[in-house]
């Protein structure tokens, strides 16, 4: 379950981090303009790779749970 944490933590950190650099496609300077069109799109990829890692994580985490009660029930 540790390893879920640190995924969803990074999931959220990242959402922030697209809603903040999104700011910069409205920065005056050519630049910054063309970094504010990239970088959205990095950290939106790391965000859908963190969500999608912590919730295989959790599948394989209820999958090991039902088949320890199964076990221990049968």
């Amino acid at each position: 379950m540790k390893n879920m944490d640190a995924y969803i933590m990074t999931a959220i950190v990242s959402l922030i981090l697209v809603v903040a650099t999104a700011f910069l496609m409205t920065a005056a300077d050519a630049p910054i303009r063309e970094a504010g069109m990239y970088l959205p799109l990095i950290f939106g990829a790391i965000g859908t790779w963190a969500a999608s890692k912590a919730g295989l994580l959790e599948l394989h985490y209820e999958e090991d749970s039902a088949r320890r009660n199964a076990h221990s029930a049968a």
